[in-house]
């Protein structure tokens, strides 16, 4: 599921970024900036069989939030269908994240 969404949101959020989204602030929040840490993180966790450590679930988890304040306050120009995607991302990486096993020093 992850995966299709993020396909879904590479088709229509893609390079050349138009350029609202460029520098595009709703809540206090640079979304573009939002956008480009989720895509690392979704990246990741895609190629590591659903799996991010500690690390890149704490990204996710502080993107989830942002995106908590930034739904209700998003109009139409802001191209709302885009962010409710990416929070749905998130939700879903933070609901099935599995836990990469520990590596233990020889």
């Amino acid at each position: 599921m992850v995966e299709r969404l993020w396909e879904d949101h590479k088709a229509e959020f893609r390079w050349p970024m138009p350029k609202r989204f460029l520098t595009l602030e709703v809540a206090g929040v640079d979304l573009l900036s939002t956008e480009v840490r989720l895509a690392g993180c979704v990246f990741t966790w895609v190629k590591n069989g659903g799996s991010l450590h500690e690390r890149g679930m704490g990204t996710v988890r502080f993107i989830l939030g942002q995106l908590d304040e930034v739904l209700p306050a998003l109009t139409e120009d802001d191209s709302p269908q885009v962010w409710h995607r990416m929070h749905r991302v998130s939700q879903l990486i933070v609901a099935h994240n599995t836990p990469p096993a520990e590596t233990t020093a020889s």
